[in-house]
Formats: structure tokens, C-alpha cells, sequence
């Protein structure tokens, strides 16, 4: 009779919890009973386990065993629970040494001749590992690199079984399997780093060049935005070519939005830590749940895993109506709350929203050589599908003019700018913008976003001039605080732009000509 405990973690959400997994062997009728709310793919981890085991050498006792899971009123689910049940019931077989269990935590999916196979979530439950001052944190092989993002002391990687239990019971061999792992790690980020990037190029796009200093506005200020116009003008062509315009990921980005992609089980497919800001276009049918998270248990919905990227909604007024009004909060929070029965989960969600429509349902209203055949009954209800609350939540509207095949096919086209320069311009706004907050901290205006708009105005450094063309544009009664801070916050991106420290006329005329508030005759 003995027994043996390790540690493993359960994934709630994008977070990580620590999970208790305790072993007991004693006599009894052979056969193994796992306790602590396991779902279905944890119950079933004993046969995995049983035939992990007889493959490693190290045969289950037929004897009675009990696994517990604590704590007890948390559920645990996946298959990453497979590696710890198996050592900590090879520990109370007397396999190996109990006592070196203890501070050891550990996670991954059993094959059935002992391979250890990649989970989702590997990163939060580094951290988690790493917050409980494990000694070690064994990991499936193909999940150390992201376990080395956030644990690179504590991660070893295995491949099998066997180099788990080895792993456990002898120190020299944990020094050999971390210079292996490390080893490993750097040859796959030089083969990784070989592969040239296939980022959509800005300069691929012929004309449009009102659409192009909008989106580098956009990608400077972090600005959502509408895109109307008639098919083929380039409106899903432009959206793609954002994130290559965006700045480089600093590293407490890189390792947030990592962080999500691998609970939701993505970096497989992106072959280790990302690197690119994140580019999400679903389906304008996707359901609520998809959109903003949800699910049993709890899912990041495409709003998280566009965390710092773009969430690009083409056909927008197609989306179900639950779907466009539940984006309200994300864009206003930065974050999804997602409530259930078992908790609340919080899903980080500060993306720069790219929406695209029609002006109307056949999609050739106000075209040049196109008649429109909707009535305009149609026309306005195909509009009216988007709420006036979203829309006061976006920042631009982008109306699209059609490309003739003429003006594409001169030999006197002009020589497009590329994504890099544009990059370029957009790092040194940002850049500046950084400089002038640092400033306005010290002077004790703040960073936070206050509503009265007087004071809005005074963190912008509006001069008279500006102030006075700014309330020009809002006199019209339609813009409430929020619409006047945005329009502020456009006009501070554009002067941005220009490096200047004050938002002059000049700018706050650009911003207006692009704010959505101020141009609701497109619904009419």
C-alpha cells in the first residue's frame, strides 16, 4: 500500500488553476477510480494510462487504485491530465521515489505505446507552475517552446513515458533532458525564423489611396472601422494588408496574446509563439457564442483571439443581431465577461475592428454605371441592420469609389507604397505619441479617457483654432460625449502622424472628414 502525489492544472478559461493529483494503491479488487469532477476524457485516461505503462516497463499493480483530483468542486477536462495521473500512480506503485513527486507539476496526453502528445494551454500552466516555485515542470515536447516563454528554468520537454519517469528519479538526467530541450527549442526557432514571412503587401493595391491613409490612421490610433462599398472596389483586399502596418509586438504582447492562442489550441498551427498580430476574419454566420467566447466549458470567442490584431467582419449587416450587439462591450471595455453556472470567465479583447458592407443588398447603389435594383425600403432596412449604439462605438467611415478596368490597365500607374514604409510612419506616430504621453503624466493630466469634454480636449492640446472647427462639426446634436472623445481621439492620432504636439485645424478637418458621427447621411 503506498501513495503519491504530483501536480498537475486545470484550464479554466485562458487561465490556468493547480490541481492536486493524489495516488493510492492498496489491496483490494483491481482497478482504477478517479474522483474530483473529472469529465468523460479524464475518466477514460486510465485505460491510456494502463497501456502507457505496460509499454514503459512499469506495469499497473492489480491491485486497488484511487486517484483523487483536488481541489473537488473544480472540473477537470482534456486528455492533459493523462502524464500526471500516470506518475502519480507509478509513484504509489513504487516505480519511483514518492517523495520526488512532490514539488514536481506536469501535463500532457498519453499515447497508447507511451508517447506524450501536445494539449492546449501550456503557457498559462508554465506560469502557474512557475508562481507555485515548482522544481520542475515536464511538458510534451512539441509544447516546450511556449512552456520556455514563461518557465524556461522549470520546462523540460519529453517525448515519452519513459523519459518522464527517468526525468523524475534522476537530477543529472532533468540537467540532460533541459540542455536537450534547449537545444531543441533554438533549432526550431532558426528553422522557424528561415521561412520568409507571405504578409499581404499594401503595395499589391492599385489606387485607393483615400482608403490607404485612413488604414494607416487607423492602425496608428488603434481606430475601428467601417468600409462601405460596392463589390470589387478591394475592401476585403485592404483589411488583409492591416496587420502588416501595425507595430511589432513588444514582449508582454507577444506573450499575452500567446497565451490565448495556445489555451484555445492554436499554435500547433502556427508552429510555436506568435509573432504576428493576429488576423481573424469569421464568417459572417458565426453564432454569438463564436464571435465573443462562450460555450461549456468557457471558449475565447474570435473578438480574444483578435487580441491585438484586427477582427475583420466582412458582409457586416449579415451578421445575426445578437451577434453585432454583443460586440458593444468588447469595444468599449476591451475585455468579454462570460458568465456561467461554474463562474465568470474574463477574456482579454482589445482588437482594431475592420468592417466591410455593402450600401445596399445588391450592393450597387450610388454606382456610376451599375443600376441599383433595390427599393429604397430595402435599401434602408439592409442599413438599419446595424444599431446606432455600434455604430457611435466606431471611429471611421471609409466610403469605397469603384476602380474603373481603365485606370488599372494604363501603362502610367503609378508605383504603390509598400506595407514597410507605411509601418514606418506608423511606429514613429506611435513612437511620438509615447514622448507626449510621458509628458501629460508628468504635467498630472493623466492617461485615463475622462468623459467631460473640456478635459478630453485639454489632454489632446487642441489649439483655439481647432477648438473652435471641432465644435463646428458637433454642433449638429447628434454626438454625445463618447462621439466627441473619439472625433478628439482621431484628431490626436493624425497629429500623431504629422509630429505635432498640438492638434491643429488641419488635422481635426481630416478627422472629421473620416468620423462616422458626423456622416449619417450614408443611411439615408
Amino acid at each position: 500500500m503506498g501513495t503519491a502525489s504530483i501536480s498537475a492544472y486545470a484550464l479554466l478559461g485562458i487561465d490556468a488553476v493547480p490541481v492536486r493529483v493524489e495516488a493510492h494503491v492498496r489491496p483490494g479488487l483491481p482497478g482504477v477510480t478517479i474522483v474530483g469532477l473529472p469529465d468523460t476524457a479524464v475518466r477514460e485516461a486510465k485505460e491510456r494510462v494502463r497501456s502507457a505503462a505496460a509499454t514503459a516497463g512499469c506495469p499497473l499493480p492489480t491491485q486497488r487504485i484511487t486517484v483523487s483530483l483536488s481541489p473537488a468542486d473544480v472540473r477537470k477536462e482534456g486528455p492533459g491530465f493523462d502524464l500526471p495521473l500516470a506518475l502519480a500512480i507509478l509513484g504509489a506503485a513504487g516505480h519511483l521515489p514518492a517523495a520526488l513527486l512532490r514539488d514536481i507539476g506536469a501535463v500532457g496526453e498519453l499515447g497508447l505505446q507511451g508517447e506524450v502528445r501536445s494539449v492546449r494551454g501550456v503557457l498559462g500552466m508554465a506560469e502557474a507552475a512557475g508562481g507555485a516555485r515548482m522544481r520542475s515542470f515536464l511538458v510534451p515536447m512539441e509544447c516546450l517552446s511556449e512552456a520556455m516563454a514563461s518557465a524556461p528554468e522549470l520546462a523540460i520537454g519529453v517525448r515519452n513515458l519513459t523519459e518522464a519517469v527517468t526525468a523524475c528519479c534522476c537530477p543529472r538526467s532533468r540537467a540532460w533532458f533541459r540542455r536537450r530541450g534547449q537545444r531543441w527549442v533554438q533549432w526550431r526557432q532558426k528553422r522557424l525564423g528561415s521561412v520568409a514571412s507571405h504578409q499581404p503587401d499594401f503595395a499589391d493595391v492599385a489606387g485607393q489611396r483615400a482608403a490607404k491613409r485612413a488604414l494607416e490612421i487607423a492602425a496608428a490610433g488603434g481606430h475601428h472601422l467601417l468600409m462601405v462599398g460596392p463589390p470589387g472596389v478591394g475592401k476585403t483586399m485592404l483589411a488583409r494588408r492591416i496587420p502588416g502596418i501595425m507595430p511589432d509586438f513588444n514582449g508582454e504582447e507577444a506573450l499575452e496574446v500567446t497565451r490565448i492562442w495556445s489555451a484555445a489550441g492554436l499554435l500547433s498551427q502556427a508552429g510555436g509563439p506568435v509573432t504576428e498580430r493576429p488576423f481573424r476574419s469569421p464568417h459572417h454566420t458565426a453564432s454569438t457564442a463564436a464571435l465573443v467566447g462562450g460555450g461549456s466549458p468557457a471558449r475565447p470567442g474570435e473578438v480574444t483571439l483578435a487580441h491585438r490584431g484586427v477582427l475583420f467582419l466582412d458582409e457586416f449587416p449579415e451578421l445575426m443581431r445578437d451577434s453585432l450587439e454583443a460586440l458593444r462591450e468588447p469595444l468599449e471595455d476591451g475585455h468579454v465577461i462570460i458568465t456561467r453556472r461554474s463562474g465568470s470567465f474574463r477574456f482579454p479583447a482589445r482588437f482594431t475592428l475592420v468592417a466591410a458592407m455593402n450600401p445596399c443588398p445588391c450592393g450597387y447603389a450610388g454606382h456610376p454605371t451599375i443600376p441599383c435594383t433595390c427599393s429604397p425600403a430595402q435599401a434602408d432596412r439592409y442599413r438599419r441592420h446595424v444599431s446606432g449604439p455600434l455604430l457611435d462605438r466606431v471611429d471611421m467611415l471609409l466610403e469605397l469609389p469603384p476602380i474603373s478596368l481603365g485606370s488599372l490597365m494604363t501603362a502610367d500607374v503609378p508605383v504603390e507604397e509598400t506595407s514597410a514604409l507605411i509601418k514606418q510612419r506608423v511606429m514613429t506616430a506611435q513612437n511620438f505619441r509615447r514622448l507626449r504621453v510621458d509628458t501629460e503624466r508628468a504635467a498630472g493630466y493623466g492617461v485615463a479617457g475622462e468623459q467631460h469634454p473640456r478635459r478630453v480636449e485639454e489632454r489632446a492640446q487642441l489649439t483655439s483654432g481647432a477648438i473652435k472647427l471641432l465644435h463646428r462639426f458637433l454642433a449638429g446634436g447628434r454626438a454625445g460625449a463618447r462621439s466627441h472623445a473619439r472625433l478628439v481621439a482621431l484628431s490626436r492620432t493624425v497629429a500623431d502622424l504629422d509630429q505635432s504636439p498640438f492638434v491643429r485645424e488641419e488635422h481635426v478637418a481630416e478627422a472629421a472628414g473620416l468620423h462616422l458621427t458626423d456622416r449619417w447621411t450614408w443611411r439615408t
